[in-house]
């Protein structure tokens, strides 16, 4: 393993691979349901072998020998000499979590640790053919004997396939390099007593050549016949290296032309192959090999009948060119060349891609990668940006100056586009939480033994990177109790007449300037009684209080602490602790939410979080002199206080709205010292909505509507009850940002 490689490519790689590991687990899970699909087969192998190419590059062996044999059971599958069944699933997905374990380790720059070799014997006995499952690997003296021999110039029946030479492609470019000259393998291939190698002979050549990463003893130390162009005194010296044959190819394959110090003694020797039979139109010219490379390796489909009227022996023909005459050093950067080389994945954004291909260059034109810590910064800056725009528009109002509130009108609108803009750069689909949730419904349901489906709605929702990552255990525990909780056992669905597979469907979408994510599922829903009957028998309520709970309210117990409808606890679920953290969790993110369920049909959870975590709408208020900020997402109406409206239920003073009767608090009494027993009969009523509950505060005035930047509180008052940050006033007055969820906890814990 070496970290000593140019840290930007290290970057390039963990980026990269990365995105290619996160898909994988998406596209593997979705096999299941589509074993056949070749394409979907295809972008499998693709990412394994894209994975190995850069881990090769960075000499992480370990990676490229567990993705070297994944690769390898794509590939018989994709030939269609296996098929997808549970068992090689099992296997795959396992292997999967071996990379992402190793991928781990190389972000931390910790020792890779090596797949085990129970994994490996596993994945080594899936790449085999279905039918030859216990024959065992040939030895490789019968290959050298076999190809030993070299016959006169090759004919057009002499052609390998396209997967043998995408594979001999692979074992030269993609993996290690070998350490001894490829000349007598190249000879092998190129020419045998029969003109033709069989599948097996070909598999072990491969296998010396990429396996092991060098040839073993006795097969380098086998005496090959030269090829027929190469001198009878050609000394060892005369061969060309694996490193100057890399050099070449990645000439041919990356850039798409020749270098002539290279070409030039290759086409003499393809000349010089068989001055008495070869013709002017056996040899391929560059932009035909460049063409041929893109038909096997770039773009994944093989033409014969375009390739054969060019080249009849394509492979042979340039693999002894490069053995047969000396070449010169590789070209200067050949090194970096291989980082860029491996099959391309099905997006640009996920891997490189060959040069020569215009859509992909411009691509990588217009991207730029920028830290997040210059983000943060520049976002910072927007909020300052913010704050000095609300003084000014404060200003312009008193002024009276029209010329001015014109200026500060254009500024307004400037700043908020900017505002906008910045946040967009912070953006990230939804897409990145939702993938690990196909890998996590599919493990839950083999182990539960319930047959479940998951669908997932948008996908490309974009929210801040920071909400992205805050949000991704919420909807973990929410998505293991649908499937634990919500869906029964395929028995129990069809003795109720469903189908037996249960759905579970995962959606998002943007709503003003707030997101909606929703968990339904379709299964047995919930019991108000039972509910209610848990409540009462766990202590967290009386049997009177429970019986004057709503249905609505009965849902919402399930955010209690240590609350669960589990009888028996599972390592899947049953301590009542998960829900309990997604409530306190999207409380955190001034968020909302909410349950909807109906027995027998399945339950629905709403949660509804703003865009951004750094500039938030407020409804700004003030208690005596001192100003307070409300989450404008948490404020459900506003009206004039008038006492004939309220009154006193169970000790807590309530108001009536709409002949319905809300918890009305004084906030004063609660965040003013000297107004601890103040008799309040001016003000304002503002009703908050916290989960589903509304709740009346008293305040003395409404400043207005005002978006803040907020700035967490210092540390000596980080922690304090009811306070999430603070922000400065388009006045210049510093506001505190209340969190009411944390401040009725504080406050009122014994009076709602």
């Amino acid at each position: 393993m070496s970290f000593g490689a140019d840290e930007e490519i290290l970057q390039d790689f963990l980026v990269e691979a990365g995105e290619i590991l996160e898909q994988l687990s998406e596209q593997l899970v979705e096999l299941e349901s589509r074993p056949d699909d070749a394409d979907l087969l295809n972008a499998i192998f693709r990412g394994f072998h894209t994975v190995k190419g850069g881990a090769g590059f960075l000499q992480l062996h370990e990676l490229v020998e567990c993705c070297h044999i994944a690769e390898n059971v794509f590939d018989i599958l994709r030939k269609g000499e296996r098929r997808v069944d549970s068992e090689l699933m099992d296997v795959v997905l396992e292997a999967l979590d071996t990379v992402n374990s190793m991928f781990g380790q190389v972000r931390e720059r910790t020792d890779v640790t090596a797949a085990t070799p129970e994994l490996l014997a596993a994945l080594a006995r899936l790449a085999e053919p279905q039918s030859a499952d216990e024959v065992a690997a040939p030895e490789p003296e019968p290959v050298v004997e076999a190809v030993a021999p070299v016959a006169a110039p090759a004919a057009a029946g002499d052609d390998i396939t396209d997967d043998e030479f995408e594979q001999l492609l692979d074992s030269l470019h993609g993996s290690n390099p070998v350490s001894v000259p490829a000349a007598p393998v190249a000879a092998a291939v190129a020419a045998s007593a029969s003109d033709e190698i069989t599948d097996q002979e070909f598999e072990s050549l491969l296998d010396q050549l990429h396996g092991k990463g060098k040839f073993a003893a006795d097969v380098a130390a086998a005496p090959v016949p030269a090829p027929a162009a190469q001198s009878s005194k050609a000394a060892p010296g005369d061969e060309i290296t694996d490193d100057e044959f890399e050099a070449l190819l990645d000439q041919l394959h990356g850039k798409g032309s020749f270098d002539s110090a290279v070409a030039a003694p290759v086409a003499a020797a393809v000349a010089a192959k068989a001055p008495s039979a070869a013709k002017a139109s056996d040899e391929i010219t560059d932009h035909e090999f460049e063409n041929l490379l893109d038909e096997l390796h770039g773009k994944g489909k093989f033409e014969p009948q375009a390739i054969a009227a060019k080249a009849p022996a394509p492979a042979p023909a340039a693999a002894p060119a490069a053995v047969a005459k000396p070449a010169p050093a590789p070209v200067a950067k050949a090194e970096p060349a291989k980082a860029a080389a491996p099959a391309p994945a099905p997006a640009p954004a996920r891997a490189p891609a060959p040069s020569g291909e215009k859509p992909v260059a411009t691509e990588a034109e217009t991207t730029v990668r920028v830290d997040t810590a210059r983000l943060d910064e520049i976002m910072n800056m927007v909020g300052e940006l913010v704050l000095v725009r609300n003084r000014l528009v404060r200003l312009g109002l008193n002024s009276g100056d029209e010329a001015m509130s014109k200026a500060v009108s254009n500024l307004d609108v400037v700043t908020a586009d900017l505002q906008t803009a910045v946040m967009k750069t912070r953006m990230q689909p939804i897409k990145k939480v939702f993938g690990r949730f196909p890998r996590l419904v599919r493990d839950l349901a083999r182990q539960l033994k319930k047959e479940i489906n998951l669908e997932l709605v948008g996908e490309e929702t974009d929210l801040d990177k920071n909400l992205v990552e805050a949000l991704a255990d919420p909807l973990v525990h929410l998505v293991r109790n649908a499937v634990d909780h919500g869906i029964e056992t395929p028995e129990e669905r069809e003795a109720s007449g469903k189908s037996r597979g249960g759905k579970v469907i995962l959606s998002a979408e943007q709503e003003g300037d707030h997101i909606l994510l929703s968990i339904s599922d379709d299964g047995k829903g919930m019991d108000p009684n039972v509910l209610r009957s848990i409540a009462v028998k766990r202590g967290v309520m009386d049997k009177d209080a429970a019986d004057r709970l709503s249905d609505t309210d009965c849902y919402n117990l399930i955010f209690a602490p240590g609350f669960s409808t589990k009888t028996e606890i599972s390592d899947v679920s049953g301590r009542g602790v998960g829900m309990d953290v997604v409530k306190t969790k999207i409380s955190q993110l001034n968020g909302s939410i909410n349950i909807y369920s109906t027995k027998g049909q399945g339950s629905k959870i709403v949660i509804k979080v703003p865009l951004t975590l750094a500039i938030m709408p407020t409804l700004m208020v003030m208690l005596g002199n001192q100003a307070f900020a409300f989450p404008l997402v948490n404020v459900n109406e506003i009206f004039h206080l008038n006492l004939s409206t309220t009154n006193v239920v169970d000790g807590q003073e309530v108001v009536i709205v709409r002949d319905k009767a809300l918890p009305l608090f004084y906030l004063k009494r609660w965040l003013v010292s000297s107004a601890a027993h103040e008799e309040q009969r001016e003000g304002h009523v503002v009703i908050l909505t916290v989960g589903t509950q509304r709740i009346g505060f008293v305040v003395d005035q409404l400043v207005g509507q005002e978006e803040v930047v907020i700035k967490p509180l210092g540390k000596m008052l980080q922690g304090t009850p009811g306070m999430s940050g603070a922000t400065i006033t388009g006045d210049g007055r510093i506001a505190l940002i209340l969190d009411v969820p944390s401040m009725l906890k504080r406050y009122a814990a014994r009076r709602i």
